[in-house]
């Protein structure tokens, strides 16, 4: 059993897309179980309305009746997924403006299947593109990229911060077990890296796959604060860094 968890907030123009899309990819690639959940994030405009209208047994919408952040609907998405049914074993991730393309599950889901216990579509791997994105936030996010490589290197991963991203759901039951309701403890953008650094605690082998990332699929303005990101993602780094360095210390 696949869930694939779509968090989105103001998503009207991009949700039924991709969800017909998801839908197709998982019929041509004979993907029998999966189901969809919507998060909506506390939208003010008609995404709640426009998932309703595709909702079956399927396609399942969740609701915040306000804006919480990107954190909370990942963390709400991953805690129904979780609770849906006893068979569910892989969880995946995905953007919902559309610039995720759908027909990358197929391949995540049979990395996972090699031995992998979460698997990233990572804009940093030999055959990635990054299409429509503007000079300024490629430089910004490749530098981050290099940032945590450095500090904050875990084998086989390059790109921190991507949500496309598919998870042996064993996995994240043991995060919840472990953390809590403060797995996910970062509200904003920066909450991807955090699930990262904690799965790496637990001994997560991760991997990653080349994403071709369709920017100029986005309809509408970022929802990303990039200042706001920065700051949060930078503070989240030297902390983890600074754990990180008194334990090697101690020993």
């Amino acid at each position: 059993m696949i869930v694939v968890v779509l968090p989105a907030y103001n998503e009207q123009d991009t949700i039924v897309p991709l969800i017909e899309s998801i839908r197709k990819t998982a019929r041509k690639r004979f993907i029998e179980k999966m189901k969809i959940v919507v998060v909506d994030d506390g939208s003010s405009d008609d995404t709640a309305v426009q998932v309703d209208a595709q909702a079956d047994e399927d396609t399942i919408l969740v609701r915040h009746p306000q804006n919480k952040g990107l954190g909370e609907a990942i963390k709400t998405g991953f805690l129904y997924a979780l609770n849906l049914h006893p068979d569910v074993d892989i969880i995946v991730t995905m953007d919902s403006d559309n610039t995720h393309t759908p027909g990358l599950l197929a391949r995540m889901i049979m990395t996972l299947d090699e031995g992998n216990d979460m698997v990233i579509a990572s804009r940093y791997r030999p055959g990635a593109r990054v299409v429509g994105l503007s000079w300024y936030r490629e430089i910004l996010s490749i530098g981050m990229s290099w940032m945590f490589r450095i500090l904050l290197p875990i084998p086989g991963v390059r790109d921190y911060s991507c949500g496309y991203r598919a998870y042996r759901a064993a996995l994240l039951r043991e995060a919840f077990k472990r953390w809590g309701d403060q797995f996910v403890s970062q509200s904003g953008f920066s909450c991807m890296v955090d699930i990262l650094l904690k799965l790496h605690r637990l001994g997560a082998i991760v991997t990653e796959v080349p994403l071709i990332l369709h920017y100029d699929y986005k309809r509408g303005k970022s929802k990303m604060n990039v200042s706001k990101t920065i700051r949060e993602t930078l503070r989240l780094a030297f902390r983890e860094r600074s754990e990180r360095w008194g334990k090697s210390h101690v020993r």
